[in-house]
């Protein structure tokens, strides 16, 4: 297991035991993928292993994690897609892609009528075409997609199963899928997959559900709510979280710790805060994200993206450098 870490401005890797495993050397880098890590070199990004060795040669603009054997790399102006040895499969044609899920990619494409989102398969095949101003990734066979100024869902031969009616929209996760109403300024509730409304519209902002439960946020706290919309653990909380293998960091009058599902404040082996730290958390020390330069040992989490994080209106994908949703 390696983690990644920030060490006088640069970015290297600590193991299990919390030994540096691969020297902070890297100009940036991303969490460890199916076995390789984006790093940056001298401008340029490339990929290594686990060992720390280059395996794939800095030689790109840009570079996201591999995700179903493939990442996306920018070479010139244009995205294209590379595979574990670094071999262009995918022309770099694109102005704009993210990773691959369930066998598909968002992808932007220039058309007639401007910048439009479609979906490519791991050939490069146009399979649902450009036609969205926006669009998320697939999850559990549907995907949110902006048609005009509203989103809707489509499953995966393009057909529009829950029609456009949200301001946002993020992927389902365990059958519900957070959107948004009443404007940039409403309210996030959560739908099944029927486009039925299973917990209310009434929160400024949110997680997506994992573990049965969802982060929310309401006058100002955050708390976790379950599937019927009920608070699910007792305490509120100064910013979003989410449960992994039962266990949430969660930050409390500005104190961090972890918390179980009944809320009852837990200490973590080091096996186990390494694990959960690789799903996608932030460790900070002393306000620097993955500092292991402090003397004393502090050490904080920051969440991973809200519900409200969406595909920027410039196309611009995300190195996923510390964060996930």
């Amino acid at each position: 297991m390696r983690l990644l870490v920030r060490q006088n401005g640069k970015f290297g890797y600590i193991d299990q035991s919390g030994k540096l495993a691969i020297p902070a050397r890297f100009e940036n880098a991303s969490l460890f993928s199916e076995g390789l890590a984006a790093v940056r070199i001298g401008g340029k990004d490339g990929y290594i292993d686990t060992s720390g060795k280059i395996v794939i040669e800095p030689r790109f603009k840009a570079a996201s994690i591999f995700n179903e054997g493939l990442a996306a790399v920018l070479v010139g102006d244009r995205w294209g897609y590379i595979n574990k040895v670094g071999k262009m499969v995918i022309p770099s044609s694109i102005v704009s892609t993210f990773a691959f899920t369930e066998g598909l990619a968002v992808v932007v494409a220039v058309t007639k009528d401007g910048y439009k989102a479609g979906f490519m398969d791991t050939t490069g095949k146009m399979i649902i075409q450009p036609l969205y101003e926006d669009a998320r990734f697939f999850s559990e066979g549907l995907a949110p997609v902006k048609k005009g100024k509203k989103f809707g869902f489509i499953n995966r031969s393009g057909t529009m199963v829950i029609q456009p009616m949200f301001d946002d929209a993020t992927p389902f996760r365990e059958g519900l899928a957070a959107v948004k109403i009443n404007g940039k300024y409403g309210q996030w509730g959560f739908i099944d997959t029927n486009g039925v409304w299973i917990v209310e519209a009434k929160y400024k902002n949110c997680l997506r559900f994992k573990e049965g439960v969802a982060a929310v946020e309401q006058e100002g706290a955050w708390r976790f709510i379950d599937r019927r919309g009920e608070d699910a653990v007792p305490l509120t909380m100064d910013g979003p979280s989410l449960f992994s293998e039962g266990l949430a960091p969660v930050k409390i009058g500005g104190k961090v710790g972890y918390i179980d599902r009944q809320g009852r404040e837990i200490i973590l082996p080091v096996s186990r805060l390494q694990r959960f730290l690789s799903t996608g958390w932030r460790l900070c020390a002393k306000g620097t994200c993955a500092d292991t330069s402090t003397k004393k040992g502090i050490w904080s989490f920051l969440p991973p993206t809200s519900g409200t994080s969406q595909l920027s209106t410039k196309w611009s994908p995300s190195r996923q450098k510390l964060s996930k949703s």
